[in-house]
């Protein structure tokens, strides 16, 4: 080792002062640390940093960022039942025009316009300005909360020879990220889903692993083919434990609700879909006859309506026949009229229909 006196000037400063020399903390530092918590723009789901929120075309997702833009920007409710923290929110709108924005909020909106939500319809890419213009909208608005951009690609820097898609999206999301830590901000962002379909919902996001892995958390918005109900899988940096959440699309709003747990609602829906065959025939069914009208398994029928009559929701009527219950207490079938009740209009949808959320926030079959 060489003499103090040969060491460079820059070797004899204390570590943590040398140039370019990280600062450390030990463990036990870290742990007596007081840390700000986590903060939520929207409660669970949409944390400070940057989010992505993919699904795929005309599935409602422009109505639902901007139900939540809404949201954040009043003070109020977003999904129906998640609380928000108020403060200032940019949307940009750069696949819409001021027409139809506005038609869009004369749907949305229940009170007074709310100051607090800046549109935009044009913004140059991340990488041509759009990072710069963004600072200098977030530092002369300090008490904003959120920004949406809807959509991804019209911010995301172009691919060349000399950089990949993985390279662009990355790039796209590091300079928001940056963005989002330094104000303190949540940014969402709008993305498609691929046409082919995988068993990770991460791997259906349209692009490279550059988004999934650079985002601060994930929101898959899909649909179950025939209805117009759609499961939000939710995971993320922030998210102690990956969720599917049931939504339920409400046309006189033109928004999106969330009505609990997928799997749970899932089986309720499977369920009020078996009351729904069996009000219609008006007479008993064997599980193979609802099946056929239901295009499912006869095996997966055949179970949960002997569940369904366990619980007291069918009632055997011998030959391997079921038929309905008149129990007062059971909600899926006190109701015989469960067309007008908590069973979705969609249900009736067959299960080849492909459906879409149109400009006018209505479902079209």
């Amino acid at each position: 080792m060489k003499p103090t006196a040969d060491l460079p000037e820059e070797w004899r400063l204390h570590p943590q002062e040398r140039n370019g020399w990280a600062k450390t903390l030990t463990a036990a530092e870290l742990l007596g640390l007081e840390l700000p918590p986590i903060r939520w723009s929207v409660q669970g789901l949409v944390p400070e940093g940057v989010t992505l929120l993919a699904g795929k075309p005309k599935l409602g997702k422009s109505w639902m960022v901007l139900g939540i833009a809404i949201a954040i920007s009043t003070g109020g409710v977003a999904l129906g039942t998640r609380p928000v923290e108020m403060g200032d929110v940019l949307y940009m709108a750069l696949e819409d025009n001021y027409r139809r924005l506005r038609k869009r909020l004369e749907k949305l909106l229940t009170g007074e316009a709310p100051e607090g939500l800046h549109i935009v319809t044009e913004w140059p890419r991340m990488n041509e300005g759009g990072a710069e213009a963004l600072e200098r909208w977030l530092e002369a608005h300090p008490d904003a909360r959120a920004v949406v951009v809807d959509i991804l690609k019209r911010v995301r820097p172009r691919t060349s020879p000399n950089r990949s898609i993985y390279e662009a999206d990355y790039e796209a999301l590091e300079a928001m990220q940056r963005l989002a830590a330094k104000y303190e901000v949540s940014i969402l962002v709008v993305h498609h889903l691929r046409k082919q379909g995988a068993a990770d919902p991460l791997d259906e996001i349209s692009g490279s692993a550059g988004l999934s892995g650079g985002a601060d958390g994930v929101l898959v918005l899909k649909r179950d083919r025939g209805r117009a109900d759609a499961y939000l899988h939710v995971t993320g940096r922030e998210i102690e434990e990956e969720a599917e959440l049931a939504l339920r699309w409400d046309a006189d709003l033109a928004s999106w609700t969330l009505v609990g747990d997928a799997e749970e609602y899932r089986i309720s829906q499977e369920r009020q879909d078996i009351v729904r065959v069996l009000t219609e025939a008006e007479e008993p069914m064997t599980p193979k006859e609802v099946a056929e009208l239901l295009g499912k398994s006869v095996n997966a029928v055949k179970y949960l309506m002997w569940k369904m009559s366990k619980d007291g929701q069918l009632a055997t009527a011998g030959k391997g026949r079921y038929s309905l219950t008149t129990n007062p207490a059971n909600p899926l079938t006190a109701n015989p009229d469960i067309s007008g009740g908590s069973v979705s209009a969609v249900s009736e949808v067959s299960s080849g229909t492909d459906i879409t959320i149109n400009e006018d926030g209505e479902a079209e079959f």
